[in-house]
């Protein structure tokens, strides 16, 4: 963790020093774990310059602090105060901030407070955080094991007059005996009609036989998320079900086909999107085909129609079409993948094949 702690340090100076920036002040608890492996982010900023790196915490957390970050000189205060910060800005000219991460009252006060001339700066540490390294894609790559160990199991579960709620619970559950902390997010299972509300919640609607139920759920391994969504039928499937399955399959196979290194992103995107133009369904697809992922669920870069970002080796990235239907249905199907030279690595390896539980 120190090796990879250092190796990220050099590579945002170096990103610092492209864009002039005299120190960089980051408050995003996900990038300050990220840069120091504090993991009382919430509670801390960092400050970075071209030789010293510097937390402020409150001090509930130093001596946490302290056995954590080796190396780092640790400064009590907490937020939100800026005394000591503004102390340590006298020295600064050019100070970057976490444009993203800081409320315009927040804003407001450093420009107070602060003699520095402040530099806003969109995801400098988010861009590099996409690269995984070696440790990191073991995590995910034992987050996406667990949620394919925990389909496996609740597939037992699923029958006819289960709830949406109930087969909600038994996931998180799951998820925590098999080594996760925590849910990525809050889990989804949504059956029948509810299945065309992309992002719904489960309910206490009871499952009946020739229902879709459509599953997207995730965990954190060792604080690094999981993601994949599976849609089955429960007891029979009905001929349009089958037939517009076929077609979301099909969708997500291309656009999975389409990723590799150097790939522009909206690629990937409009790969899925031309398999459900041709059978007349792209309206129904809502959103975009995919995101990237590890220390948040959804994080840099997403791959959409809008996207300029492209595809690179050892990115980690979810590619996740979906049919929503009002009043009949839905249907998703996600996979997680790392990006490879000549293709991808699928780490989410559960069936995909229509299942009729």
């Amino acid at each position: 963790m120190v090796n990879s702690i250092k190796q990220r340090m050099e590579k945002l100076r170096r990103v610092m020093q492209e864009k002039e920036l005299d120190a960089f002040l980051i408050t995003k608890a996900e990038n300050i774990f990220y840069l120091s492996g504090f993991t009382g982010g919430s509670d801390a900023r960092l400050l970075i310059d071209a030789r010293e790196a510097i937390i402020l915490t409150d001090g509930r957390y130093l001596e946490q602090a302290e056995h954590e970050c080796p190396g780092w000189t640790i400064i009590e205060e907490k937020p939100p105060g800026w005394g000591e910060l503004s102390r340590l800005a006298r020295r600064i000219e050019k100070l970057g901030f976490e444009a993203h991460d800081i409320s315009y009252q927040v804003y407001s006060q450093l420009e107070q407070t602060l003699p520095s001339e402040l530099m806003p700066q969109e995801n400098m540490v988010e861009m590099l955080r996409a690269y995984k390294e070696p440790g990191e894609l073991h995590r995910l790559r034992e987050s996406a094991r667990i949620g394919d160990e925990v389909f496996r199991e609740l597939l037992g579960h699923i029958r006819a007059g289960a709830s949406e709620a109930q087969l909600a619970r038994q996931i998180s559950f799951l998820l925590r005996e098999k080594g996760c902390s925590k849910e990525s997010f809050d889990t989804i299972v949504l059956a029948g009609e509810h299945a065309a509300l992309p992002h719904g919640h489960p309910g206490q609607r009871l499952l009946a036989e020739g229902d879709m139920l459509t599953m997207d759920f995730g965990g954190f391994f060792e604080f690094y998320a999981g993601d994949m969504t599976r849609t089955v039928a429960v007891g029979k499937a009905s001929e349009r079900f089958r037939t517009l399955y076929r077609v979301l399959l099909d969708a997500q196979m291309a656009a999975l086909d389409t990723v590799k290194n150097g790939v522009e992103a909206r690629q990937v995107d409009r790969a899925a999107r031309d398999v459900l133009q041709k059978a007349d369904l792209e309206s129904y697809f809502k959103h975009s085909t995919g995101h990237g992922l590890g220390l948040e669920i959804h994080e840099y870069p997403s791959l959409s129609q809008r996207s300029g970002a492209v595809l690179y080796e050892n990115m980690v990235v979810t590619i996740e079409p979906g049919i929503y239907i009002p009043g009949w249905g839905g249907i998703r199907i996600e996979d997680t993948v790392v990006v490879q030279s000549n293709g991808c690595e699928i780490i989410t390896r559960s069936d995909k094949g229509l299942l009729i539980v």
